[in-house]
Formats: C-alpha cells, structure tokens, sequence
C-alpha cells in the first residue's frame, strides 16, 4: 500500500497541470449541472402550457403535477448525464499514465524496481479514481444546489438530494469509474496508441443516451431499484476486471520484449 501511495503522489501533480482533463470535466459540469437545469426549469412555464408536453409528463410519470414531473424527469436524466464524467475522467488518466510512461521508457525503471504489480495498478488505479469521485462529487453536489434552488418556489421543499441522487453519486458513479480505469489499464498495457486506450470511455456513452432515450420515449423512468440493480452489477463486475487487469499486466514483456514504433 505504501508504494501504491507513492505512485499515486507522484502522477496526481503530473494529472492536476493537465487542462485536456480538466477543461471538458469543468464543460460537462457547467452544461449539466448548472445551465440546463436552470434553462429547463426557467422555461417550465411556457414548456408545460403545450398540451402535447404536459401530456407526455403525465404519462411518464402518474400522479403528479406538471411542474413536479418536469423536475422528477430532469433530475433523473441529468443524473444519467452526469455519469459521463466518471466515465471519461479515468479514460483520459489512465491510457495516459501507462502509454506514455512506456513511450518514454520511464515505466521501465519502474518495473525493475521491487514494487508488485498490484501496488503500481493501485496507485495507477487511485490516480484516476480519486480525480473523477471528487469531480462526480461536486457535480452532483452542485446539480442538487441548482435545482433546489430553481424549484423551492414552487415545490416548497428541496427535491434533491434523494435516494436515486445518493446511489448514482455514490455507488454507481465510483463503480463506473473503476471499471473503465481496468478496461483502460488492460488496453493501454498492450498498446503504444493512447487513443485507442482513452477510446474506451466514449463505449460508455451510448447506453447513457440509450437510457436517455428510452426515457424520453417513455418506455421506462429510472427509479432506485433501477439504479440500485445496475450497481450491484457493477460492482460484482469490478473484482473479474480488476483481475484481468493484472493478468494482463506483463512487466516482464514490457521490460524485456516491448517494441516500440
């Protein structure tokens, strides 16, 4: 654990100089968590006085008002957006720290020293994960504040957080994150071409927009037993992609046989 941490302390000031991550983390959290909610519900007013529109909130969602099932629906899809940021913070860090280090041959004293393979996928590991749990984090923090705030007058109560915003923020949010940085570690391991490592997030983005899309059809709203099931499958996932990451890690390869273009 203590050369994990070591790692992790030397990559994070290297992660924290870079504006490629931060730069479309700091769009995705103004355009989600501030700009759409606030133009949504600013909006609500003229939207719902179309009969079509109202209608559809009915429907998608029964025994409600209007005003109130417009900001039940948004929250949930802006909470289903939100989990781009945890999906693509970790394919921008993660391709980046193996690829380029092998690039440069720095991961090769790396990997002659006696740190196991476990600890430098750790410390690799939380190099991405802690980024994108704390960006996740006050992503949804401040999507919560924004909402409530634009929906206390006429609700007369804060909405968020609830247990839908609390399962997605906390399990399956960090649970997305782990995943892709294994997929990404296991990828960039057996390639010099990063972009087809950090490619691995955008494969997330079609079931978020799929399940978007349903939504929006009304073919099913996202509820807590929803969000609940799809993390615990994730997480029992984790532990199968964890392994395989380490599998794959070949230092010896890396170390002796690695060609590079």
């Amino acid at each position: 654990m203590k050369n994990a941490l070591i790692i992790f302390k030397k990559e994070i000031k290297e992660v924290l100089k870079s504006r490629s991550i931060w730069v479309p983390s700091i769009i995705l959290s103004l355009v989600f968590a501030v700009i759409m909610p606030v133009a949504l519900s600013v909006g609500s007013g003229s939207l719902l006085k179309d009969p079509d529109t109202a209608k559809l909130f009915s429907k998608i969602l029964v025994g409600y008002d209007p005003f109130t099932s417009l900001v039940m629906f948004l929250s949930k899809q802006l909470l289903v957006f939100l989990l781009l940021v945890p999906a693509m913070i970790p394919s921008l860090i993660a391709p980046t720290s193996i690829t380029i280090e092998k690039e440069s041959r720095t991961l090769e004293p790396l990997l002659a020293t006696p740190v196991k393979t476990s600890e430098l996928l750790l410390g690799k590991t939380l190099t991405s994960i802690i980024p994108a749990f704390v960006i996740s984090t006050f992503n949804f923090i401040l999507l919560s504040v924004t909402l409530d705030i634009v929906s206390f007058p006429k609700l007369g109560y804060l909405f968020l957080p609830n247990t839908e915003w609390l399962i997605t923020a906390f399990v399956l949010s960090p649970a997305i994150s782990f995943i892709i940085t294994m997929v990404s570690i296991t990828i960039s391991s057996k390639t010099t071409d990063i972009k087809a490592a950090q490619g691995i997030g955008s494969a997330v983005i079609l079931p978020i927009y799929a399940i978007i899309g349903m939504q929006i059809g009304g073919l099913f709203v996202l509820n807590w037993l929803y969000l609940l099931i799809a993390s615990l499958l994730l997480i029992a996932l984790c532990p199968v992609f964890l392994k395989l990451a380490i599998k794959v890690f070949d230092r010896e390869h890396i170390l002796t046989k690695w060609k590079y273009k």
